[in-house]
């Protein structure tokens, strides 16, 4: 794994986890300490990843709620 890909494994890590708490905060900050020196970056929260746009579709609520004609839910 590049230095490039560890940090967007962290970032994408760290924001599913901010999906699933609403009061971390909403930004994810990485250091990269290595013999170059430290590197530090910020990840404001409408850069972070969006989880439910990766999954497929389910019935769930959001589905229903992102598409433009709702159709009933099967339950």
């Amino acid at each position: 794994m590049t230095k490039d890909e560890a940090e967007q494994l962290v970032v994408k890590a760290v924001s599913l986890a901010i999906a699933r708490d609403g009061a971390s905060g909403g930004v994810v900050r990485t250091v990269i300490i290595n013999s170059e020196g430290v590197t530090r970056n910020f990840y404001p929260g409408d850069k972070l990843p969006l989880w439910h746009e990766e999954l497929e579709p389910q019935n769930s609520v959001l589905d229903i709620l992102n598409t433009s004609s709702p159709e009933p839910m099967n339950i």
